[in-house]
């Protein structure tokens, strides 16, 4: 084979370091939903992924490292689906069908909710796990404050809103609506979950406006 052939058969065979990294995140998104972060392994998430655990390794610290960017992933991707529902509605259209976008993704997704909550309550006994949760917690609150400071403004109420205790309430929401919609389904349903969002959107929109 020639020098040519040899690099593009290489080329074609090794997938490139950020194709790696993406399929070991969805493949730990698997493990980690369906065994939870405790006891997901990286060695199963490796073989899910089609790697040797040594990929994940050159790819990722440790489990936490790699739980951590997941949970940054699915962070960003929850608070872009709910600026994109709203965006360019009036303060009223915008709490319910951000209510409604957040409650589909809480029923779509389940066990995800659920991982958060247990990697917190995780975090919340050992030094080292409470960094990397803090870090990613704080960086979702971030973005979350500066989106709803964004619609704020648009309505006309930036100076009234606090931006940042919607975001710090609507994460807590999310969290224990998830965690009584994972053990009691048919009282907290769809519905009640975005009821409860719309409710916390609507009464902050309200209070800036008086």
């Amino acid at each position: 084979m020639t020098t040519e052939g040899q690099a593009t058969w290489a080329s074609t065979q090794r997938p490139g370091r950020e194709n790696v990294r993406e399929r070991l995140l969805e493949a730990a998104a698997d493990e980690f939903t369906e065994n939870g972060y405790a006891a997901a392994k990286l060695q199963d998430i490796a073989r899910r992924a089609g790697f040797t655990k040594g990929a994940v390794y050159s790819n990722f610290d440790s489990k936490q490292a790699l739980f951590a960017e997941l949970l940054s992933k699915r962070s960003m991707d929850l608070a872009a689906r709910v600026i994109d529902t709203v965006s360019g509605l009036g303060p009223g259209d915008a709490a319910g069908r951000g209510g409604d976008a957040i409650a589909d993704w809480v029923v779509d997704e389940p066990r995800w909710p659920l991982l958060v909550t247990e990697f917190g309550i995780q975090a919340g006994r050992t030094a080292e796990l409470a960094e990397g949760y803090r870090r990613e917690r704080r960086r979702l609150r971030d973005e979350l404050e500066r989106l709803i400071a964004e619609r704020a403004a648009a309505w006309g109420v930036a100076d009234t809103l606090d931006a940042r205790r919607v975001a710090t309430s609507l994460l807590a929401l999310i969290s224990g609506l998830a965690v009584e919609h994972s053990v009691d389904p048919e009282e907290i349903d769809q519905q009640a979950i975005g009821d409860a969002i719309t409710e916390l959107f609507a009464g902050a929109i309200a209070r800036a406006q008086h």
